[in-house]
């Protein structure tokens, strides 16, 4: 059973480094540009307009356009967002649900916009 374990962990790390060593320009080109936006919010005016919540959700954003996620998996994550939302709201955390709720919207339009393109 054990050797089993180590066999699926064996074969889940070389995946991960298949990945990276395949998609090692895109890696360092989003640590790149999420640090161009979060040094953007720095700069005076644009701090102003890029708030903490705003820079999180480029920088998501930033992962699904660099990395070409499918709006398929963006909905799926909407959908663990929403799950997850409900669950604070149930449990008096509103100020984090209806953070994530924003983060929902924004994802929904991505897709809506992703989804239109392609038609």
């Amino acid at each position: 059973m054990i050797n089993f374990f180590y066999l699926h962990l064996d074969k889940f790390f070389i995946n991960i480094t298949n990945w990276v060593t395949r998609d090692k320009y895109r890696i360092v080109g989003y640590i790149a540009l999420a640090i161009l936006v979060v040094a953007a919010s720095f700069l005076p005016y644009l701090n102003l307009v890029l708030t903490n919540k705003l820079i999180l959700f480029l920088i998501f954003m930033l992962a699904f356009i660099i990395f070409r996620v499918s709006w398929k998996i963006i909905i799926y994550v909407c959908l663990i967002f929403f799950v997850l939302a409900f669950i604070l709201t149930i449990t008096g955390f509103t100020t984090t649900s209806m953070f994530l709720g924003d983060f929902i919207y924004g994802f929904l339009v991505f897709v809506a916009v992703i989804y239109f393109i392609k038609i």
